[in-house]
């Protein structure tokens, strides 16, 4: 399947823009060619949609793991942070008034 991988990521689709139809074309194109028979294509379209779902998941996972670095990295407040800020500021307002 790894090898059905890097032929459909060289076949020009790029694994971030796969959607069920699209895999489903590619095993449908690779059965014209010969590469896969009929009877491996239901199975070939399942294995290959799994496998995408879990490299875009490995992506984004990773994206994050990028993007909450940087925000540790730069001493960002979080918003958890900035809400415990506003209640301890409404407090500290409403003892001034009181």
């Amino acid at each position: 399947m790894d090898d059905l991988l890097k032929k459909t990521i060289s076949f020009g689709l790029g694994v971030f823009d796969y959607t069920k139809e699209k895999v489903e074309n590619l095993v449908e194109e690779m059965v014209k060619r010969g590469e896969l028979s009929r009877q491996e294509s239901s199975q070939a379209v399942e294995e290959l949609w799994e496998r995408v779902e879990k490299e875009q998941a490995d992506f984004w996972s990773k994206i994050k793991e990028f993007i909450q670095g940087m925000v540790d990295e730069m001493s960002l407040a979080r918003r958890t942070e900035l809400k415990e800020l506003e209640e301890r500021v409404a407090a500290l307002e409403k003892r001034l008034q009181d």
